[in-house]
């Protein structure tokens, strides 16, 4: 079983200055109607650009495909500064 959520940020650090919703998708790696809905939802936020990070046991990694078999993808926002 695998989970997918959306992690917010501090306010002024949004490049947009808005809070984002708080989105977690859990799925089957066996349920392909799951895993379809998971993928869809992760290039989303991708599009969009936000980061995203598995959060396994052997540390945290950015990711840049959906894998099904990950336990834990974690999102976060688009950051504003430079």
């Amino acid at each position: 079983m695998g989970e997918m959520r959306t992690l917010k940020v501090l306010r002024q650090l949004l490049k947009e200055w808005i809070q984002p919703d708080d989105m977690r998708i859990s799925w089957d790696a066996c349920n392909r109607e799951e895993v379809v809905h998971a993928e869809e939802k992760f290039q989303q936020y991708l599009a969009d650009g936000w980061i995203a990070f598995s959060d396994d046991p052997g540390g945290r990694k950015q990711i840049f495909k959906f894998n099904p078999e990950l336990e834990r993808i974690i999102l976060l926002p688009p950051l504003g500064g430079g």
